[in-house]
């Protein structure tokens, strides 16, 4: 059966790859069970160019059976995001800065500080009518894409400048969901976008790029084509590079004339496929299995969604020794995929041998080198992250630090 692009809707997506069944990142226990699995693949559409997940998690599943689950995004980039938004035009200091969702508390705080005194972010209870506080993006993004009126924010004033921060990719029905945020805005006013560039990913084969909550991939090409199609003219773009993984920028206008695809846009080139999957998975085993013949243990550290998903798509969850965590609410639970209960670094201080499998961001990757060698000087390191100098696929000796 021919599968229906989540975007423009033709019968023209077709499956990239396929992981296998995999169960839901945050589902920490306290207690072995077996959770529920899904399949998780890559579909890429030829009409529109956009990457997403060929099937997507129920809703329900994603939503957190903890209320301690955060997600963070970098925010370097802020400072200067601030300073661009406040020189566009018809904007000052008089104007009404908003926001979609917690992503953006820091960057009004920001505008604050600037002395922008408008700004409102909508609020879970009071317009999007959530009132289990153990919700997320998977919530917040499906209640903004089905409001019919946002009430409240009709008398607050609609907004000069909208900021939409890293949940664009988590949209169900994106279609409806950028139609709403038009209804938030003034007829002059402004969207400001950000979401995960993944070009360089598709082209290194980097697997934690994938996430059962991001239903869209978006390159610098598929994301502008998706705006112009949804009725925006892009005003600013930019791609800001960080170490491990660069964001996309979008600020926009409305311009409804901008209802077509752009047809000179080019496929994107992507090295993920079923064929190099089975051949990553054969390099990542032989090389914890020569490690495991020299009497190494293999530790995984961090267990964010990222060291999940590299441990699932490349299958290892049975060569896993040991899972550190330093989060306390992570404490003694079971990681999801596995039978392992999460530990503290304190376990690492009297092993001779082991292997520490970072699942750390680059920023956090620094600190937990220099925590854990305070512990163990022993320890040695390869990371999840293809752009990480300790990359676990780089075929060369170990590095002590």
């Amino acid at each position: 059966m021919q599968m229906i692009c989540k975007f423009c809707e033709k019968k023209k997506l077709n499956q990239v790859i396929n992981f296998g069944k995999f169960p839901v990142c945050h589902k920490f226990l306290n207690k072995k069970k077996k959770l529920k699995n899904y399949n998780l693949g890559l579909s890429l559409c030829k009409s529109c160019n956009l990457t997403q997940l060929s099937s997507t998690f129920p809703l329900k599943e994603l939503k957190p059976i903890h209320n301690w689950i955060t997600y963070n995004e970098p925010e370097e980039h802020l400072d200067k995001l601030v300073h661009i938004i406040s020189k566009l035009k018809n904007i000052n200091k008089n104007s009404i800065i908003s926001g979609v969702s917690y992503k953006e508390i820091s960057i009004l705080e920001r505008f604050k500080k600037k002395g922008f005194k408008n700004k409102w972010i909508l609020n879970p209870k009071k317009d999007l009518k959530i009132h289990d506080t153990k919700h997320n993006l998977e919530t917040i993004q499906k209640k903004i894409s089905s409001i019919k009126n946002f009430k409240r924010i009709q008398n607050l004033g609609k907004s000069d400048v909208l900021i939409v921060r890293h949940i664009l990719e988590h949209c169900y029905d994106i279609k409806r969901f950028l139609l709403n945020l038009k209804k938030l805005i003034k007829k002059n006013g402004y969207i400001v976008f950000e979401v995960p560039d993944c070009e360089q990913s598709f082209l290194k084969r980097d697997y934690v790029m994938m996430w059962e909550e991001h239903v869209f991939y978006f390159t610098k090409n598929s994301f502008i084509n998706l705006l112009r199609a949804s009725g925006f003219k892009v005003e600013y773009f930019e791609r800001y590079k960080y170490s491990y993984e660069n964001i996309l920028i979008a600020i926009v206008s409305l311009d409804n004339n901008q209802l077509s695809f752009n047809k000179k846009n080019k496929l994107q080139k992507n090295n993920f496929n079923n064929k190099n999957l089975e051949k990553d998975k054969f390099l990542i085993k032989q090389k914890i299995k020569k490690l495991k013949e020299k009497n190494f243990q293999i530790c995984l550290f961090g267990t964010g969604h990222s060291a999940l998903t590299f441990v699932n798509i490349l299958n290892i969850q049975n060569q896993l020794d040991l899972i550190v965590d330093d989060d306390k609410n992570k404490l003694k639970m079971v990681l999801p995929g596995t039978n392992l209960k999460i530990t503290n670094s304190n376990n690492l201080k009297n092993l001779d041998k082991i292997i520490i499998l970072l699942g750390v961001n680059y920023e956090s990757e620094k600190k937990i080198i220099s925590k854990i060698k305070k512990i163990n000087k022993k320890v040695k390191y390869f990371s999840v992250y293809k752009n990480s100098k300790f990359n676990l696929f780089k075929n060369e000796k170990f590095k002590k630090n």
